[in-house]
């Protein structure tokens, strides 16, 4: 009987852990994947806050991969590969034009535009004049006596040769002679930093009054900051005549060499160097990043994706990538192609050319633009669109550009906005927006995503 009842338990035992060990298999959806190993991933300073956030819910979903994550400036990450042979299966740069100057081609064959950001000076309570300083007093506080600002190294971090075109940009639009001269001679070399967010434990110290930093940084760190005008920000897509007035000379691949940087809306890049050692787990992250929850991160880390990722390299993407993205228009489409699509959530999805828009009742307005004062303008009208298109109810419009600049706006300010207009500006469309910010007044408008 005891023989009995031991193989009794013994068959109880046996199929209990059966049960178990299947149980946990079925919840492990990893596995079933495939997706295990390292990824390795260089990132621009900037990011090491949302690419943690990412990295933990990616691990979320995939607990057998693990990261190494690295974070510097994105010049100097991008010399990691390039010039010093390491091993990275993603690039992540916070300017999208240094993996195409250091890397491509002969590092990597892409570069997909991802997200954007905005220059700020940011600040604590305990900084000198902190309660005098303004978005207009900003370069008078900082050649006061005895205040200490700095900025990152312009040959390392982007947004050190970011804060030399603002001073530049400063100094032309307040129409303050030799400010830029007098900001850099202000700023002794012990007040540059390899990388933006170094600057932090310096303003949170009290040994940093101001520090020059992306908003997005600012706001991963709680500081106070002072928003910049729209006109020397490098943020608006609108200004980008006028940030290509601004030029910083910065060392280039060779000793020796020199490459010149002009000014222009700050926009981050992603790719994946040619000998990335674990490039399924890399394109399989990035998907992640491209995907609602890794752009809902982005979002609530103050760094504003790019929605959908726009790119110049289509036909060399891999096929994974290629239905994510879309491609950056680098010229006006001529005539025949689209020249305006609205898509989304809508009943009817347009693909508009141009001589679609001009066969249809095409008005004039006069209005006042924010910045230019009293303009008249041809075009149609907004909601004429929208009636053709039939958005479902309390959807949000996603104005794009032909660089990426992206802006939101709800359906029913938009429906509320009769004079609202895409307009003929040259080869281009133009949003024209009155009563609103500069900021919807999108030039070079190619989509409007309903979402």
């Amino acid at each position: 009987m005891k023989k009995k009842a031991l193989f009794q338990t013994f068959v109880i035992l046996t199929t209990f852990l059966f049960f178990l060990l299947t149980a946990c298999t079925s919840s492990q959806p990893e596995e079933e994947s495939g997706l295990s190993g390292e990824l390795i991933i260089f990132h621009a300073g900037s990011l090491t806050v949302p690419v943690d956030e990412l990295t933990q819910a990616f691990q979320a979903k995939y607990s057998s991969v693990t990261f190494l994550t690295e974070g510097a400036g994105s010049r100097t990450t991008a010399r990691k590969v390039s010039e010093l042979g390491h091993e990275a299966d993603l690039i992540m740069s916070a300017d999208y034009t240094v993996i195409d100057d250091l890397l491509i081609p002969d590092f990597a064959d892409w570069n997909i535009r991802f997200a954007r950001n905005t220059m700020v000076i940011a600040y604590t309570e305990q900084s000198l004049y902190a309660d005098e300083i303004t978005s207009d007093n900003w370069h008078e506080i900082l050649l006061r006596d005895g205040v200490v600002y700095g900025h990152s190294e312009p040959n390392a971090d982007p947004c050190g040769y970011r804060t030399l075109m603002v001073w530049q940009l400063a100094e032309e639009h307040y129409g303050v002679p030799s400010l830029y001269e007098n900001l850099e001679v202000s700023c002794p070399p012990e007040n540059v930093r390899p990388k933006s967010v170094e600057l932090i434990a310096l303003l949170q110290s009290g040994d940093m009054d101001y520090a020059f930093e992306y908003r997005s940084v600012a706001v991963q760190h709680d500081l106070k900051f002072i928003e910049l005008p729209e006109e020397i920000n490098l943020s608006m897509v609108e200004q980008a005549d006028f940030y290509s007035h601004a030029q910083v000379e910065l060392d280039g691949t060779e000793p020796g060499e020199t490459i010149t940087k002009s000014g222009k809306p700050i926009v981050y890049g992603v790719t994946m160097p040619k000998n990335a050692p674990h490039p399924k787990l890399a394109l399989e992250f990035v998907k992640f990043l491209f995907s609602t929850e890794g752009q809902a991160i982005l979002q609530e880390q103050g760094q504003p994706p790019i929605i959908p990722p726009v790119t110049n390299d289509v036909d060399n993407l891999p096929t994974e990538l290629k239905g994510l993205v879309e491609s950056a228009a680098e010229a006006p489409e001529p005539a025949g192609k689209t020249a305006l699509a609205l898509t989304g959530e809508v009943e009817n999805e347009l693909s508009l050319t141009r001589a679609d828009l001009e066969g249809m009742e095409v008005i004039e307005l006069t209005t006042e633009h924010p910045k230019k004062g009293e303009q008249t303008y041809t075009g149609v009208l907004l909601n004429m669109l929208l009636e053709q298109a039939k958005p479902g109810d309390d959807t949000t419009l996603s104005f794009i550009a032909s660089d990426a600049y992206t802006i939101d706006l709800s359906i029913n300010d938009a429906k509320a906005c009769t004079d609202c207009m895409i307009t003929f500006d040259g080869d281009i469309l133009r949003m024209v927006m009155p009563g609103m910010e500069s900021s919807f007044w999108v030039k070079d408008v190619v989509a409007i995503e309903i979402k």
